[in-house]
């Protein structure tokens, strides 16, 4: 494009560093601006074009170079003070980025600079784009004022349609999230609440209420609670169940009295009239609904407790459930029952932890089947990851209780595994995801891994543990750490005794043949495990220090290899490949990866021979 003996205007330049940008070359165009702009302002007659210095400030902008934009930025509108103002906003964007409190400071007074203009309106992508900021900056004080001044001016229309009101509670929630205490998320809805019409106040409340929960504050919960009937608002169901929630969760012996009060009343209530569902309405369409209708502030609105719904019920059950009363869920259960309203996955989790507790595991596995729903098609309850996981704890429980452990009511952990395939494959594409595959894994991933393990274990199944272990970590993203390692070379230590004799099996976990066994396994996945570090060129203080994800792949790796040679010592190579090829089609990932190696690769041998 550069013409021979012509140079480049500062129109034509902006336009050909634009071009390097746009095609990945940023480094190349921020070197070809910084050589020009430094020879061409050694000439203290040189005027810069403002769409050339406009493009400077928006490359260091991007690069991180907080300071150097807000130059280029400052010189910019002294020198063109018509351009256009969304530029501010890249330099705003970088100096929330930034890790100083200097430039976070800056970043404010940018936005009150450029909103103190006169007759100064922002598009809603604007607005975004400075609260984003703020939060990226955890400025929780000038995100919640951005928040106001999107409704004063009418950006986000807090009275229209659903999907107006939809856009209204998204940036709310934004906000919630620099909530880390009850006294932030308390200035968080006083706030909101001091500009937003009365219809979201109820939203707001219960929002507040579950931050109650979240933190285990009940006491806080009751002057939420209480606020409300000063506000003259009515709670709802909604309210009374998360007053309840905080209540139970503090395991105080006093608020657990009240709780069971007012939830007993609620049952009551609902009993005398009809249990009232859920509802399908989403939460922006009930505020719609309030916001189309009357609003009454009145000092006398009734403060009875209201009818329960199947939350409610769900609660009380898992409350009375953890207390071994068995006589007061079945109490409940039979009045959902004669209610006729469909139970949720909090009511089935009860029921099934119920029947597990009282060692009915087969009754477990039974309600799973009756009231639960994978597919459109099926009528019933989708699980939710508390389900999967009460499955596969009365699957450990059966299988390590012997009375149970033929039992050919219960799935078999491959069974299982598949139905945990089958579930995630649904519930990965929901919009709280993360929440079902949290009710799964935990907060301990570790926990879910040895819950699955152990299963595996008492079936003798290798295959199906390697699988089970590549299952969680290309499904469910769960990396294995040195305590599975330590689990399945005990599941290895048994299995390698299938030579010995029933007696001395039979003496495994009493006998020297346990340790004996136990310290061949751990020799040979040592070995496995160095030989996996001299490949990688890094010393064992250097594999323990690598990121939680790589070292769990590398620590997968291994134990695949490890699995297999397990597996060679009573088998043929294509014998072991078979094995987990049926275990990886038993749960309906024909495709799965199990690992770099395979059982040719262990024993050199050549597989077009077999």
């Amino acid at each position: 494009m550069v013409a021979v003996n012509h140079p480049l205007s500062d129109h034509q330049r902006a336009w050909h560093l634009e071009s390097l940008l746009v095609n990945g070359n940023g480094e190349q165009a921020l070197e070809e601006w910084e050589e020009h702009y430094s020879s061409a302002s050694k000439d203290p007659h040189n005027r810069f074009a403002p769409e050339y210095l406009a493009f400077g400030v928006r490359l260091h902008a991007l690069f991180g170079h907080v300071d150097q934009a807000q130059r280029l930025s400052d010189t910019l509108f002294k020198e063109h003070p018509g351009w256009d103002d969304s530029l501010l906003l890249s330099v705003f964007r970088a100096h929330t980025s930034s890790d100083l409190k200097a430039h976070h400071d800056q970043a404010k007074t940018i936005y009150h600079t450029l909103k103190a203009k006169e007759n100064k309106s922002l598009s809603l992508e604007e607005y975004d784009g400075y609260l984003v900021g703020f939060l990226e900056a955890g400025s929780l004080r000038s995100a919640r004022q951005v928040f106001r001044d999107m409704v004063y001016d009418g950006t986000l229309v807090t009275r229209g349609s659903a999907e107006d009101v939809d856009e209204v509670l998204k940036r709310l929630h934004m906000i919630y999230r620099l909530s880390t205490n009850m006294e932030s998320m308390t200035s968080i809805a006083l706030f909101a609440m001091s500009f937003l019409p009365h219809a979201y106040h109820n939203h707001i409340f219960g929002d507040w209420m579950k931050s109650a929960v979240d933190h285990r504050a009940p006491e806080a919960a009751a002057q939420v609670l209480n606020l409300m009937f000063q506000r003259g608002h009515k709670p709802g169901v909604y309210h009374f169940n998360m007053l309840l929630h905080a209540l139970l969760r503090s395991k105080s012996e006093e608020n657990t009295q009240k709780a069971e009060n007012i939830g007993w009343r609620m049952v009551e209530q609902a009993r005398n009239t009809q249990i009232p569902s859920i509802g399908s309405r989403t939460r922006a369409e009930n505020i719609k609904k309030r916001n189309d209708s009357s609003f009454s502030m009145g000092p006398d609105i009734a403060t009875e407790i209201p009818a329960g719904n199947i939350t409610t019920f769900a609660l009380m059950m898992q409350h009375h459930t953890r207390l071994h009363q068995w006589e007061h869920v079945e109490y409940l259960a039979r009045d959902l029952e004669d209610s006729a309203i469909p139970p949720n996955f909090a009511v089935m989790n009860v029921l099934m932890d119920n029947k597990c507790r009282q060692g009915a595991y087969s009754e477990v596995w039974s309600i799973y089947k009756t009231l639960s729903q994978l597919r459109e098609e099926d009528n019933g309850v989708f699980p939710n990851g508390a389900s999967i996981r009460c499955l596969w704890k009365t699957l450990r429980f059966s299988l390590g209780d012997y009375a149970t452990r033929g039992d050919p009511k219960m799935p078999t952990p491959r069974e299982l595994l598949k139905e945990t395939v089958d579930w995630w494959s649904m519930a990965r594409s929901r919009f709280d995801a993360q929440r079902f595959r949290q009710g799964l894994v935990g907060i301990d991933h570790d926990a879910s891994t040895r819950l699955i393990l152990h299963c595996f274990s008492y079936t003798s199944d290798l295959a199906g543990s390697l699988v089970a272990l590549h299952v969680l970590r290309h499904e469910l993203g769960v990396y294995p750490t040195e305590k599975e390692a330590e689990i399945l070379q005990r599941q290895m230590a048994w299995v390698d005794m299938a030579s010995d004799s029933e007696s001395v099996r039979s003496q495994f976990f009493h006998g020297r043949s346990n340790t004996r066994n136990r310290n061949k396994v751990a020799k040979l996945y040592q070995g496995i495990l160095k030989m996996r570090l001299n490949w990688m060129g890094i010393s064992s203080k250097e594999f323990a220090s690598l990121p939680a994800k790589e070292r769990g792949d590398a620590l997968l790796n291994v134990l695949s290899a490890l699995v297999r040679c397990i597996l060679l010592r009573g088998s043929s190579p294509w014998i072991v490949e078979a094995k987990i090829d049926a275990a990886r089609r038993a749960v309906g990932l024909p495709r799965l990866p199990t690992g770099d190696v395979d059982a040719y690769d262990v024993t050199g041998e050549d597989p077009e021979k077999d």
